[in-house]
């Protein structure tokens, strides 16, 4: 599959080339600064960023978060995801890519903040976004990693940066959106020339502002067990204390995706795969098939076609090696253009946060109706629907003979469903409360336990020795077995 994915991102960068020659030439002359260098104007960076960012963290979440969560199974023998092994050259793609994009939204911000132009404070909050949703991806991977110091390589010549703690980034990251949600709520109206270079929003600042305090719930809930910082507290205030100073996500139509068009540069980067390829080497596995036929749920031939005629049934994960099982239920070819794969954050995953937060209390809420209004917005989004009978299915219904852990269970169960090809969202859910019973194959090695993190870049060692000995020595170690602070 590498060969077109090649070719999809050289059909992108071609793509933008030519879109960027048609931006605005005033709105490109007002945001140079003509004492110093010229330097890209906020919107043409926004959406290349955004959709690099998305297509590579869909590759690797078809390459490894869907194999660590029993989403898929290889039926490549020596691609050991499922088995629980990781090569070290592994963290490379991810870390250059996080990286790389990072300076460009940063860019945004700080070119905004040069030009102050129209919308100058909007394009400042999306950058403060997308700056902590990418810093979440990189802690929440590696653990401790550069942040503070990070990218300022060109800036200030700083090629060896101090990595944060994760604690330290995360209270960075919350200040981050704290500054975003105080930018958004002016309402600076983006120029309407410039409006369809933001193709999650289309500059609209009040859904973005929404998105972000969203995010914030996502991140404060994954370190709200943590007693040294103020998560519950935070929570507490978003959801009940102040919520007009917060406002979030209110349906479907808030989610924040960026929906492939199919017309470029908007394409999916499986739209040119052939059909051979894209289901070549991998199924669906017997947890995530077996769990959508017990929920008899609707989406199940969205996702997947049939085994045999009217049966669905999936592969064995962890298969002892060289004993691979036959291919079962595949995935639709209608996904490789289907523009729900460009999910950051949906609006269903959103209530099942407040779902759990409710049920641990952080909020006086019910947190039965923030369930059931999950689990319909994620069956809906995919053009599907349920009635409340659904509901009586004992694999699903949420009565107050559920209690505790399996109530939480099955929170956890309809967020991963609905967080289906989003990042390594699912990972790292599944690592925070090990609210999933996957499948034990008999072929699973380290100790059959699921990786807790990637190893650090072997680049990295070399060229930020010194900083990478002190990371190393916080973590613990630098094997995928180190658990990061909020997993301690």
């Amino acid at each position: 599959m590498k060969a077109y994915k090649n070719s999809a991102v050289l059909f992108v960068i071609i793509a933008w080339g030519l879109l960027l020659q048609g931006c605005s030439r005033d709105y490109v002359e007002m945001n140079t600064n003509p004492n110093a260098s010229t330097s890209a104007s906020p919107q043409s960076l926004l959406a290349p960023a955004l959709m690099n960012l998305i297509s590579g963290n869909l590759a690797r979440n078809f390459r490894i978060n869907n194999e660590f969560v029993q989403v898929t199974v290889t039926t490549s023998d020596s691609r050991e995801f499922h088995r629980y092994e990781v090569k070290p050259s592994e963290s490379d793609a991810q870390w250059r890519l996080w990286y790389l994009q990072l300076t460009n939204i940063r860019d945004i911000f700080k070119n905004a903040q040069a030009g102050q132009q129209q919308g100058y404070r909007t394009f400042q909050g999306m950058s403060l976004i997308l700056d902590a949703w990418v810093g979440s991806l990189l802690t929440d991977m590696y653990g401790d990693v550069p942040y503070s110091e990070s990218n300022l390589g060109f800036e200030q010549q700083n090629t060896t940066p101090v990595f944060d703690s994760q604690k330290a980034i995360y209270e960075n990251m919350f200040s981050k959106l704290e500054a975003a949600d105080t930018l958004l709520k002016v309402n600076d109206t983006i120029p309407a020339a410039v409006k369809a270079a933001d193709p999650v929003f289309n500059g609209t600042p009040d859904l973005w502002r929404r998105f972000g305090n969203s995010l914030y719930l996502r991140l404060l809930l994954r370190v709200a067990h943590k007693t040294d910082i103020d998560a519950q507290a935070r929570i507490k205030k978003i959801v009940e204390e102040d919520p007009a100073n917060y406002p979030l996500m209110t349906n479907n139509n808030g989610s924040a995706i960026l929906r492939f068009t199919g017309v470029l540069p908007f394409l999916s980067p499986y739209a040119t795969a052939r059909d051979f390829d894209f289901n070549g080497d991998k199924g669906y596995s017997e947890f995530f098939i077996n769990n959508l036929v017990e929920l008899k749920d609707p989406r199940l031939p969205v996702w997947a076609t049939q085994a045999t005629l009217g049966v669905y049934g999936g592969m064995q994960s962890a298969y002892l090696p060289g004993n691979i099982p036959d291919r079962q239920s595949t995935l639709q070819l209608a996904l490789k253009t289907e523009p729900l794969l460009g999910n950051i954050m949906n609006y269903a995953e959103l209530q099942f946060i407040l779902a759990e937060a409710a049920l641990k209390g952080y909020i006086n809420k019910d947190p039965e109706t923030y369930y059931k209004n999950g689990v319909k917005a994620s069956v809906e989004l995919w053009g599907t629907t349920i009635d409340d009978s659904y509901f009586d299915n004992p694999a699903v219904s949420f009565t107050a003979s559920a209690q505790g852990q399996d109530q939480l269970k099955k929170i956890q169960l309809q967020k991963y469903l609905a967080m289906m090809f989003t990042d390594f969202q699912q990972w790292y859910e599944y690592r925070r409360t090990r609210a999933l019973d996957l499948y034990v194959g008999p072929g699973v090695q380290n100790g059959g336990r699921m990786p807790s993190r990637m190893v650090y870049p072997t680049l990295v060692q070399t060229l930020n020795r010194t900083n990478y000995d002190k990371a190393v020595a916080a973590m613990g170690g630098n094997s995928i077995n180190e658990k990061v602070w909020w997993e301690k």
